[in-house]
């Protein structure tokens, strides 16, 4: 009795963890990494008294792969201490709380508080985004404006901002086809949902526009009132970008697909030298910022980037192998997903997974562009949606077993 007493605890301290984790995502790095931290640790003292086989799902071995990948990386690497460091930091702490997550969040009622928790926490950011767009100031950590209109709200940058309210946004929209027993909620979520696009509109990122309107589409594959409504609202969006939204961005909507950007064609340009130089096993996890410098074509003006462009970074770390691993997780994780949407009922979980694929999926788009996968608050925010589609996916199969 004892023994069950203090799982029960474990499991409650762990389930709290992540929803508080989930809370402060957008307000503190060192409550994401407390309480992250917190997660696992409990989660693997229940585990130890449980003293189970952890069942793994195939997107979980592609995972654990790739944390083998990584910790490899530190033996071959132009800087072991860094790449030690980062594997720990950040590779290790991230993929044991996607296992956390995965596997505690396994009802209902969990999920829906996590939702709660998230929808919540993304309300204060959206009210802090409307009032830093009139006022230049952000009222929940204080971030120095930059002098550009574009609001970022307690985000490091706008590209930041947009890639977390384009992700909660799926997760609101499919809420609103979700069974609901109060009324009242769907217009409370309706109302979040415009406030969020307003929002990520405010933010004038093109990576994050990219990626809310390809996850919308991905969407509208299965929800076809989706698919209508949004097509006239993407066309609106990319139409009225070149005379509004976008004036402080001559360069454009679609600069990226030319390499419009002219720090972002230096740093791929580095990033495609400094893989040419070790392709298959990179230059060690976590060092891309080290060895920029050595394959920059002449001088770089700015301080030493990320590479913008995060698959190409994976590959100069990692190398072919590495990045080839990542992309089986992702792979794997679309394939699963979209078999159980395929075959599955529309019910809650249904909905849950598919809002999880369609975010994995913008945020896969995002991160052509961006360097969202290597923040601390946006980095751990994959693995959770990876996890939380994991978890939604067992639950599909259980109900149509059913």
């Amino acid at each position: 009795m004892e023994k069950t007493k203090i799982i029960n605890i474990c499991d409650r301290i762990v389930l709290f963890s992540i929803y508080a984790t989930v809370f402060f995502l957008p307000i503190s790095n060192a409550l994401i990494e407390t309480f992250s931290i917190m997660a696992i640790v409990f989660y693997a003292i229940k585990k130890i008294l449980q003293y189970r086989d952890v069942q793994i799902s195939p997107v979980g071995f592609a995972v654990l792969v790739y944390f083998i990948i990584c910790g490899f990386s530190i033996f071959i690497s132009s800087n072991p201490e860094i790449s030690l460091n980062a594997f720990i930091g950040k590779v290790a702490q991230n993929i044991l709380f996607f296992f956390v997550v995965a596997e505690t969040l396994n009802t209902e009622r969990r999920v829906k508080n996590l939702l709660y928790i998230l929808f919540f926490s993304a309300s204060v950011v959206g009210v802090d985004g409307i009032y830093q767009h009139f006022t230049h100031k952000d009222f929940i950590r204080h971030r120095p404006y930059y002098d550009i209109p574009r609001i970022h709200a307690s985000f490091a940058n706008s590209n930041g901002l947009a890639c977390y309210l384009q992700i909660v946004s799926f997760f609101v929209l499919v809420s609103l086809f979700i069974k609901l027993r109060f009324k009242l909620f769907k217009i409370l979520f309706a109302a979040l949902f415009v406030l969020l696009v307003i929002c990520l509109v405010l933010t004038s990122s093109r990576g994050g526009l990219y990626a809310f309107i390809s996850g919308i589409l991905f969407m509208g594959i299965w929800i076809r009132t989706i698919m209508i409504s949004f097509l006239a609202l993407g066309i609106i969006i990319v139409s009225l970008s070149y005379f509004s939204w976008f004036k402080q961005r001559p360069d454009g909507f679609f600069a990226f697909l030319g390499g419009g950007d002219t720090d972002r064609r230096q740093m791929w340009y580095a990033a495609r030298m400094m893989f040419k130089s070790s392709p298959w096993v990179g230059v060690g996890l976590g060092t891309f910022m080290f060895n920029f410098r050595k394959f920059t074509d002449g001088v770089y003006p700015q301080g030493v980037p990320y590479a913008h462009n995060c698959y190409l970074q994976i590959a100069d770390e990692t190398g072919i192998i590495g990045l080839a691993v990542f992309l089986s997780i992702l792979v794997l994780f679309f394939w699963s997903g979209i078999k159980r949407i395929n075959s599955g009922q529309k019910t809650f979980f249904w909905y849950i997974l598919l809002a999880s694929l369609a975010a994995v999926f913008g945020y896969c788009v995002q991160m052509a562009v961006d360097v969202i996968f290597y923040s601390l608050d946006l980095g751990i925010l994959f693995w959770l949606l990876l996890g939380l589609g994991v978890a939604a996916m067992e639950r599909v199969k259980l109900e149509g077993v059913k």
